[in-house]
């Protein structure tokens, strides 16, 4: 769907003596400093996800989006699963990406950008949304009540430049990516207008992206490559990139166990198609994203539900008696920090259920974990030191 601009004011009287986040000084208020979360509102409200500053302050207190007064910008994937955060960029002291700015304004998605808010010397940030690129100048949503009339253009530079060149005007990049936007933003006086070029339609299909999703953490702020191995000494057997907050479909059998998981990769198809491998520990749940239970095996052929089913044929492993009485715990996923599922007796065996090739070569080796179920029909993780081949 198209950007509609819709204008809100931080200073409005519905809002501005709110208590902005957890803050704790009397002028932790939204009209006060209550310019980014007000620009996010702004951003979500125009992309059909309507929010006032207030309950969009309300709704982030809920899920911990705050700290203190700052917001925490990927906390607002949490309450809006459509909205990526794909980049948070400094540049105080560089320029201002600004080819990534209009790249993203082609594709109908507006930029949240910090700028100085006086000539004074220091920094007194203020946040504003860019809608549209201007010659040298971007038109933007302002909260502050400078120019709430959405028919009239209101410019950066005569505000906020002091002097300073476009580059060096813009001292943060804020970049939410709407997975429904349709490359249009509506432009002040207009109806719905493209901002860019039509967008080139791909030649493949696209890919399916049925299965279980997993979403790259928002502190990868160099964004996570996409391989062919696992072997990170060089780029070559990088097939693709995914950006912070960016969705990757699991394609991998119970793939989507290793979410989180140290030292574990993971097969996943990105969102332009391409498939490799995803180191899993930079990756996390998604929020109301249903995943399959490892704790009870799913109904099939030749099983009965609640009845744990035969473990597939593969490679069968033997707990060493080395764990003594403590035994061997199973955990949901690849971390000792994970929950445990259950826990095995020595000489316990199990079936490992990833390639038994590739298992073989983890057998007694620290730092390495093992897929297994066990003999109850409990699917989850194993340290690979403590096991050995039957």
């Amino acid at each position: 769907m198209p950007f509609k601009l819709v204008y809100y004011s931080q200073q409005d009287p519905q809002w501005k003596a709110d208590k902005l986040g957890f803050g704790s000084q009397p002028s932790d208020t939204i009209g006060y400093i209550g310019c980014a979360l007000t620009s996010v509102a702004m951003v979500l409200s125009g992309h059909g996800y309507t929010v006032t500053p207030k309950i969009l302050n309300q709704k982030l207190q809920g899920v911990n989006g705050f700290a203190g007064s700052g917001i925490r910008w990927h906390s607002v994937t949490q309450l809006y699963p459509q909205m990526r955060l794909n980049s948070i960029i400094k540049c105080n002291d560089t320029p201002a990406p600004l080819e990534l700015i209009d790249a993203a304004l082609a594709a109908g998605q507006p930029a949240i950008v910090c700028v100085d808010s006086t000539p004074a010397p220091g920094l007194l940030t203020h946040y504003v949304v860019l809608i549209a690129r201007k010659g040298n100048d971007y038109l933007m949503l302002d909260p502050w009540p400078y120019q709430p009339d959405v028919t009239k253009e209101t410019y950066l530079m005569p505000r906020y430049s002091h002097g300073n060149p476009l580059q060096r005007s813009i001292v943060q990049v804020v970049l939410y990516e709407n997975i429904n936007a349709d490359g249009a933003i509506q432009l002040p006086g207009q109806k719905t207008t493209s901002t860019g070029a039509p967008q080139t339609p791909p030649t493949t299909a696209p890919a399916s992206t049925t299965g279980p999703k997993a979403r790259v953490k928002a502190d990868v702020s160099l964004g996570l490559n996409i391989r062919t191995s696992e072997d990170t000494s060089s780029k070559a057997n990088v097939v693709d990139a995914a950006h912070p907050g960016d969705l990757l479909t699991i394609i991998e059998p119970n793939g989507w166990t290793k979410i989180g998981a140290i030292n574990q990769w993971v097969r996943v198809r990105t969102k332009s198609g391409k498939e490799g491998l995803a180191a899993a520990w930079y990756l996390e749940k998604v929020p109301g994203e249903v995943y399959p239970s490892t704790t009870e095996p799913a109904s099939g052929p030749g099983s009965e539900a609640g009845v744990p089913s035969t473990p597939p044929a593969g490679l069968v492993v033997m707990v060493k008696p080395t764990v003594g009485k403590l035994g061997l715990k199973i955990y949901e996923t690849a971390s000792t920090k994970s929950k445990m599922l259950a826990k095995e007796e020595m000489r316990a065996r199990l079936t490992v259920l990833e390639d038994a090739n590739k298992a073989a070569q983890k057998l007694g080796v620290t730092g390495k974990w093992l897929f297994v179920q066990n003999a109850g029909g409990v699917q989850g993780f194993v340290q690979a030191e403590y096991v050995k081949k039957v």
